[in-house]
């Protein structure tokens, strides 16, 4: 129930008037009152009319007032709301102006204005293998039929196992296919865009066939509101208490070791990524990973700009960022020094390789190359925070407990 405060406006006494005063007043007075009377008529009749061809155009649709949203915690891409009736979601993109890309309801009106209304949920393509991974947390496996590339998905219950084989690859490339995605008959799509062009085709395609989710999790500048996505897809597949009890865990989890770093002395500035071909893919201001690295007890040396993804830096502009890092992360597939040192012998002036304070995320890497790091991590950024607290602040890694992450060797 939305309760609406009520603005209560005291009138001031008039001073005593005299007779001619009086006489001016009134006949001012029965002018006014008759034109506001003029205006009330037509007001009523053009509401009237206005009524009957809003209810002659559209008897089933609804403006719902009676909506209650649910606060997230840490997310802020997306809403839930209920009413007596429905469950309510809205999507946003990750800009500054937080555009909607979306709004979606279910439940049991028909209809209403301005949303689009999710029927069912069983037959779903995921275009993402994060949004994937949480569906499969959530135990709505039997729901999935297309999925971007079985070579990305690293989940436990799907990697290698026979649910993989029936599932459609809809972006094998990279690339989405549209004839293949409609193809799937899919009752809900779900995934992310980077590229707009993209996410107005599918939208194109799906139009009156299918509501199309954009769900920009990535864009998230906590590693918990990554996390948190997992509670929307749980109110839209039907199951919203296992969504909210995985998050809950995740939520406490890390703040208990973020509480550990709170009032630590020594910060060790942190590089993190490896150069191709000359350029360096260096974290923006706003990136989720500064905060889950700051979380950790470290500093993420990051590029000056604003924004919740990263700058392309030439090698010589990164490496005078990071030439002082105490601690060098997120060394992609390179598990050794020599592989690091071949991508540009330049790197050989950083403080962390020549200190040997490297480290890589491929400790569950698959042989296919898919790597439960990116979505089972999202999804239990917890563990990630449990490595990387380890690397930051405890004397000794311990190889035996860590998740993700391993000292590259020599």
């Amino acid at each position: 129930m939305v309760h609406i405060a009520t603005n209560v406006c005291d009138f001031e006494e008039s001073p005593i008037l005299s007779f001619e005063c009086c006489a001016i007043f009134c006949t001012n007075f029965e002018h006014v009152m008759k034109q506001i009377l003029k205006r009330l008529v037509i007001g009523a009749f053009t509401l009237c009319l206005l009524n009957i061809f809003s209810c002659h155009s559209n008897p089933n649709s609804a403006v719902k007032s009676d909506i209650v949203w649910i606060k997230n915690d840490y997310a802020s891409l997306f809403s839930l709301g209920c009413s007596e009736s429905d469950s309510f979601l809205i999507l946003y993109s990750g800009n500054n102006n937080k555009t909607i890309l979306g709004q979606f309801f279910w439940g049991k009106s028909q209809e209403i204005s301005g949303y689009t209304k999710i029927l069912t949920h069983k037959r779903i393509v995921s275009i993402s293998s994060t949004h994937t991974s949480m569906i499969a947390e959530l135990g709505k496996l039997q729901d999935l039929v297309g999925v971007e590339s079985k070579s990305y998905i690293s989940h436990p219950l799907l990697y290698n196992k026979s649910s993989l084989q029936p599932l459609i690859e809809v972006a094998p490339n990279g690339s989405i296919l549209p004839e293949t995605v409609f193809l799937c008959k899919p009752d809900l799509f779900i995934g992310y865009f980077v590229n707009g062009s993209d996410a107005a085709l599918i939208d194109r395609i799906g139009r009156n066939k299918f509501p199309v989710l954009w769900c920009q999790h990535h864009l998230e500048t906590h590693p918990l509101g990554r996390a948190e996505w997992i509670h929307a897809l749980s109110w839209i597949l039907g199951n919203p208490i296992k969504g909210q009890q995985i998050f809950k865990q995740v939520k406490s989890d890390y703040e208990k070791i973020r509480e550990k770093t709170s009032h630590v002395k020594f910060r060790p500035a942190v590089a993190s990524n490896i150069p191709y071909n000359g350029l360096w893919f260096v974290p923006q201001q706003e990136a989720y990973q500064k905060q889950i690295v700051y979380d950790a007890g470290g500093n993420l040396l990051v590029t000056p700009g604003q924004g919740t993804g990263t700058n392309i830096l030439g090698i010589e502009q990164a490496i005078q960022i990071f030439s002082k890092a105490d601690i060098w992360i997120n060394t992609d597939l390179c598990s050794s020094r020599e592989c690091i040192l071949a991508m540009d012998q330049r790197i050989s002036s950083i403080k962390a390789f020549n200190n040997h304070h490297l480290y890589h995320y491929n400790k569950k890497l698959n042989p296919n190359g898919s790597n439960p790091y990116w979505d089972m991590g999202c999804i239990y950024p917890n563990l990630i925070l449990q490595d990387l607290f380890m690397i930051f602040q405890d004397t000794t890694f311990d190889v035996e407990k860590s998740h993700y992450y391993l000292p590259c060797s020599k």
